[in-house]
């Protein structure tokens, strides 16, 4: 959860609540977000920092008031939400139900008008798969739709780890595509950083959503490793609905980028020159419905 609600409907983020914790003022009384849940909230304020220029060490976060529970059906209750999702699906041939109780979502007709650039499946199918997609972000890992959700493309199986990526696997889905020979889709979850128009070129009239980079550990001094995410789009409009700080899903056929090496003076030690490495992903949208809200 990265919100929360008032006593009068105002909206409260984790960053707002956590710059009145600090300034020590007094925080709200807090409920959970989701329509017709009104699950009593705890803020937890983010550990102090080591030094004032280092991150914290453990996130802010909200949770559960003790004794209470989400509404049946809220989306945060991910369990119900996911059982609530699967049991409404209107298209068996996307989700089908399997003999052992699982359930199964067969992406090959998506992933075909993906390639095509349109179709039914982008309109019938995507918003599901969104929605299933966002339970699988809050959740934080792959178990429960793992052992709920098989992914099927084609006469293949695919494993949820190599259908939906973290901030922390940027690396291994870029690796993916360096190692792919067909084109595959597959989700990211990533917050959003800055939108910035395209230049000159074939891009000009293209705006682009970046999201925040990974970091890579090399191990080299003075090198650094990035791996950026970022998606283009004709309707500046529409990206900017993603506004800075919102963390978003983003499904589709990804390509990479090209990979860019830039060097610096060190700040300190004129002797000593910064080495910049950045891998690009690259995602251009068919449909609205490729990028969702967490």
């Amino acid at each position: 959860m990265r919100r929360a609600v008032g006593t009068h409907g105002t909206v409260h983020g984790i960053d707002g609540l956590q710059q009145r914790h600090d300034a020590g003022q007094t925080l709200p009384t807090l409920y959970c977000d989701s329509a017709g849940c009104t699950a009593p909230l705890t803020f937890v304020p983010a550990q102090a920092r080591a030094e004032r220029s280092a991150p914290p060490p453990v996130p802010a976060y909200f949770k559960l008031a003790k004794g209470a529970a989400h509404a049946p059906g809220c989306r945060y209750d991910a369990p119900g939400y996911l059982d609530a999702l699967l049991a409404a699906a209107p298209d068996p041939d996307f989700v089908h139900a399997l003999d052992d109780g699982k359930h199964e979502l067969r992406l090959l007709a998506l992933h075909q008008a993906l390639k095509r650039g349109g179709g039914p499946p982008l309109d019938n199918q995507l918003p599901l798969l969104a929605q299933l997609l966002v339970v699988r972000a809050m959740c934080g890992n792959d178990s429960l739709l793992a052992a709920r959700l098989v992914l099927r493309l084609g006469k293949k199986k695919t494993a949820w780890d190599a259908f939906f990526y973290d901030q922390d696997r940027y690396d291994q889905a870029w690796a993916r595509l360096d190692a792919a020979t067909s084109e595959v889709p597959f989700a990211l979850v990533g917050t959003v950083r800055s939108h910035r128009p395209g230049q000159s070129g074939s891009d000009s009239h293209t705006t682009f959503l970046n999201c925040a980079p990974q970091y890579l550990q090399t191990g080299i001094v003075d090198r650094r490793e990035f791996v950026e995410v970022s998606v283009g789009h004709d309707d500046a409009a529409w990206l900017h609905t993603f506004a800075v700080g919102t963390e978003i899903i983003m499904f589709g056929l990804w390509r990479q980028g090209r990979s860019h090496t830039a060097t610096r003076p060190h700040p300190t030690d004129p002797r000593r020159t910064i080495t910049n490495v950045t891998h690009k992903l690259a995602l251009r949208p068919v449909s609205m419905h490729q990028l969702a809200v967490v």
